[in-house]
């Protein structure tokens, strides 16, 4: 009994620390998020985040972010299984990509997944498609999405209080990316932005490219 609560703490404490090293993340990047929605009229360019990967694509092929140059893309990293934020998310992007209208074949909607291990191409095709058909999910191994996921300063883990090897839960960043027809990061969103600031920089993006 006494080893078992030794081991409860440990964990808490782990996830406390880790909790803090996220939110640390959140802040430094929410800084960022808000600088660029204040200047909406101008998206600057994030020096230092972001850059090129290549994952597989719920489509079943390999996947780069130049593939996609010369569409506006939005990005955003999640999991299928996610009980809340990831749907949540999805369907404000769904609205976005609806009040496009003609121009919505301009746009790329990206999800990567944080849960390499259960987000297969085949179910993120299924979850997809729930919300929209232009949507495109990406996985790959651990490493190469700690690797994207480092570049863009999303951070995850693995809910250490959820002893399941099937049934667990991951903490992520909520995050969306804009990402312009070069390939370069202007804008990032936290929770809770409306969607038609999302549609109004998109828009100055379409228009100056």
């Amino acid at each position: 009994m006494i080893y078992k609560t030794y081991k409860y703490l440990q964990r808490r404490e782990l996830l406390v620390f880790k909790l803090g090293m996220i939110g640390i993340c959140l802040t430094a990047n929410m800084a960022l998020a808000h600088s660029n929605l204040q200047k909406s009229e101008k998206l600057e360019i994030y020096e230092g985040i972001g850059g090129n990967f290549t994952l597989q694509s719920s489509r079943n092929h390999l996947a780069s972010l130049k593939d996609y140059h010369g569409q506006v893309v939005v990005m955003f990293f999640g999991y299928t299984a996610c009980p809340d934020t990831c749907s949540i998310t999805m369907a404000v992007l769904k609205q976005v990509i609806e009040k496009l209208g003609k121009r919505m074949d301009q746009v790329q909607p990206l999800f990567i997944t944080v849960d390499p291990k259960r987000d297969t191409p085949e179910q993120m095709k299924n979850y997809l498609s729930f919300f929209h058909p232009n949507f495109i999910g990406l996985t790959g191994t651990k490493e190469e999405i700690l690797e994207v996921a480092e570049n863009y300063g999303s951070a995850y883990m693995k809910n250490p209080t959820i002893d399941s090897e099937s049934s667990y839960l991951m903490i992520h960043t909520g995050y969306v990316y804009l990402i312009d027809q070069s390939g370069q990061v202007r804008a990032i969103y936290p929770k809770n932005t409306e969607v038609k600031q999302i549609v109004h920089d998109i828009y100055g993006l379409l228009l100056s490219g």
